[in-house]
């Protein structure tokens, strides 16, 4: 009885895992960009989301120019 009590708590950790961690995600705005044809081939993306209460879309554009982004674009989630 006690190791099904451990499979059982350890099958329902993992599911609580991916639950909370909202995965898997299918599908994200991000898929439809034109510019994203290209990031497995020579290209990666760092993305940004504005959800945050601290997000400053200001000072984000300021660190990626920084960090030598070659071109920052807003991607709109439609509904």
């Amino acid at each position: 009885i006690f190791e099904t009590t451990v499979l059982f708590a350890a099958i329902a950790a993992v599911f609580c895992m991916f639950f909370l961690n909202k995965m898997p995600l299918l599908y994200h705005p991000l898929f439809k960009h034109k510019r994203f044809l290209r990031v497995t081939d020579d290209r990666f993306f760092i993305v940004i989301e504005a959800v945050d209460p601290k997000f400053n879309r200001e000072q984000t554009q300021t660190l990626l120019l920084k960090a030598g982004a070659k071109n920052i674009e807003e991607v709109l989630e439609e509904d």
